[in-house]
């Protein structure tokens, strides 16, 4: 018999809003998507449609609206909730429009979910992340195991969690994979307890779907149970509030 959780998980990184993103493109595939988190012991999500600069981006208000019609259509108390936040790809004007209320926190908290492209210079990041962090935010860097720079030297990971930023890896990069540079790198994230949350980064509900069960089952078998709970519940769990969001991303 497979190994089952005893609590829920947080998904703190999906596209499962429809037709906001290049995640869910109708509520029909939201609902799959939210048939599958809920098989896969998935109790809530922070959706995080892209954010990019020059791109039509999903306002706060539009992201919330959305929410509140995946949960009208998708009503009962098995339900995942959902909490709003954003993926953002940096670039020098995203501390100024988060201040402005123009882009979404994680859940209302002061954590940012931000990426990159995968082959900016390690400088670029360590620059943008800590920009942000004099701004007031936490940053969470998104599957931190696709840029090449932390791929590539060992020891950047670590400089940037000594920093101050904390590290999102996907569940489907956890598992092993035959001579997988990403697998490795992962997992020695892992064994040093870099990882601060696994996030399913899910965008359909096939092919990237919301799942993270299996990863659970692999990490519980070579990971303290503990640190494991950390970064597939707890971690996430205390972006979340009673998630009233602050007023300015209400407008």
């Amino acid at each position: 018999m497979k190994r089952e959780p005893e609590y829920d998980f947080v998904d703190m990184h999906c596209h499962v809003l429809p037709a906001v993103d290049d995640g869910s493109e109708s509520m029909e595939m939201t609902r799959g998507m939210l048939a599958i988190a809920r098989e896969n012991h998935i109790g809530a999500i922070i959706v995080t449609p892209h954010y990019k600069e020059g791109r039509h981006n999903a306002e706060p208000a539009k992201i919330l609206q959305r929410i509140e019609a995946v949960r009208e259509a998708v009503p009962g108390p098995d339900a995942p909730s959902l909490y709003p936040g954003n993926e953002i790809l940096y670039d020098s004007t995203v501390a100024d429009k988060l201040q402005a209320g123009k882009i979404c926190t994680l859940a209302g908290s002061d954590s940012v979910l931000v990426e990159f492209r995968p082959g900016e210079e390690y400088s670029y990041l360590r620059e943008g992340l800590r920009q942000l962090i004099y701004a007031g935010y936490r940053p969470v860097l998104a599957h931190c195991e696709r840029y090449d720079c932390l791929l590539k030297n060992k020891t950047l990971s670590a400089d940037l969690r000594r920093n101050g930023v904390r590290l999102q890896v996907n569940a489907q990069s956890v598992r092993p994979g035959l001579f997988s540079p990403v697998s490795g790198f992962v997992n020695r994230l892992l064994s040093e307890k870099l990882v601060d949350f696994i996030g399913t980064d899910a965008h359909k509900d096939k092919g990237r779907a919301p799942e993270c069960l299996s990863a659970w089952r692999y990490l519980v078998k070579k990971y303290d149970p503990d640190y494991v709970r950390e970064i597939m519940r707890e971690n996430a769990a205390q972006l979340l509030p009673s998630c009233k969001l602050p007023a300015n991303q209400l407008k």
